[in-house]
C-alpha cells in the first residue's frame, strides 16, 4: 500500500475535491449551521467545513488507509506508508458564510521529498487547478505559466490579513509600505486561490502570514510548477509573511521590498 505514484495521488485529490465542492455548494443552499470561533471571534467555522473535511478524509481513507493526514478542522491520522495528505475543505469560510462567492478546497498529498500533488476545487466558477511535481500546473486541460513580469512598479500582488486585531494593524501598516512601490494589491481572501491565480498569471505575486500547511501547500506547488519562485519565511512576528510567491522575474525584488516593509516594526 506504500506505492504512490503522483498521478494516482492526483486522481485521489480531484475526486475528493469534487465530492467536497458539489457537498458545500448543495449546503449553500440552506442557512448556515454549527458556527462557532476558533482562534479569535472573528475566525469561524462551521457544519459545513466540517462536513467537507469528514468527506475528503473518508475518500482518502478508503484508498490510502496507511497515509498520515493533516487536515484544518481537526482530523489527524498518523502514517506508515510515507506518504501524508494536508487538507483544507474549506478555504474561504467567511466569503462563504456571507455568500461571497470565493473560496475554495485545498488537498495536498507529499512524500519526504516535499509536495507530490495538489489540487485546488474552486467550486463557483468549476475551475480546477492541479499540479504534480516535475508535471506542470494546469488549470483544467491548460497548462499554466506564471508571469514573465520584471517591473515590480507595475506588478498586481494578492495579500490576506489575519484572524487577531493586533495582527491585521500590523499588517495595514505593511501594506502602507507596499503600496506605493506596486501597481495595486488584492485581497480576496482565499490564500489557496491567491496561489492558484498567481500561477495562472492572473495575480503577479502574493505575500500572506498564513502559517499552517494545508492553507498553502497546493497552492506553492501549483506556483512552482508554473515556473514561479515560493520563497518559505519564518519570521518571529506572526503578522509578518511568511509565505511570498510570484513569476521568477520580480521575486528577489519582491521579497526585498517586503523586508523593508517589516523593518523596525
Amino acid at each position: 500500500m506504500s506505492d504512490l505514484t503522483a498521478e494516482a495521488a492526483l486522481a485521489i485529490a480531484t475526486d475528493a475535491a469534487h465530492e467536497a465542492g458539489a457537498l458545500l455548494i448543495e449546503l449553500r443552499r440552506s442557512p448556515a449551521s454549527g458556527i462557532r470561533s476558533k482562534s479569535s471571534a472573528t475566525d469561524l467555522v462551521s457544519e459545513a467545513d466540517e462536513r467537507a473535511e469528514r468527506a475528503i478524509v473518508a475518500a482518502i481513507r478508503t484508498r490510502r488507509p496507511d497515509d498520515a493526514l493533516i487536515a484544518e478542522e481537526g482530523s489527524q491520522a498518523l502514517g506508515s506508508s510515507g506518504f501524508s495528505w494536508y487538507v483544507d475543505p474549506l478555504d474561504g469560510t467567511i466569503n462563504y458564510l456571507y455568500g461571497i462567492p470565493h473560496w475554495s478546497v485545498s488537498i495536498c498529498c507529499a512524500d519526504t521529498n516535499g509536495a507530490l500533488a495538489g489540487v485546488v476545487f474552486d467550486p463557483i466558477r468549476d475551475e480546477l487547478w492541479s499540479a504534480v511535481r516535475g508535471g506542470g500546473a494546469y488549470l483544467g486541460e491548460r497548462r499554466l505559466a506564471v508571469t514573465d513580469k520584471r517591473d515590480l512598479a507595475s506588478a498586481l500582488l494578492a495579500t490576506g490579513f489575519g484572524y487577531v486585531a493586533a495582527q491585521r494593524a500590523t499588517q495595514g501598516r505593511i501594506i502602507a509600505k507596499v503600496l506605493g512601490d506596486v501597481r495595486d494589491v488584492r485581497r480576496f481572501g482565499s490564500a489557496a486561490l491567491d496561489l492558484s491565480w498567481v500561477a495562472a498569471a492572473r495575480f503577479d505575486g502574493y505575500f500572506e502570514s498564513v502559517e499552517k500547511p494545508w492553507d498553502w501547500m497546493a497552492g506553492a506547488l501549483l506556483v512552482r510548477e508554473a515556473g514561479g519562485r515560493v520563497t518559505e519565511l519564518a519570521p518571529a512576528d506572526p503578522a509578518f509573511p511568511r509565505i511570498i510567491a510570484s513569476g521568477p522575474g520580480i521575486h528577489d525584488e519582491l521579497v526585498a521590498l517586503l523586508a523593508r516593509a517589516t523593518k523596525g516594526l
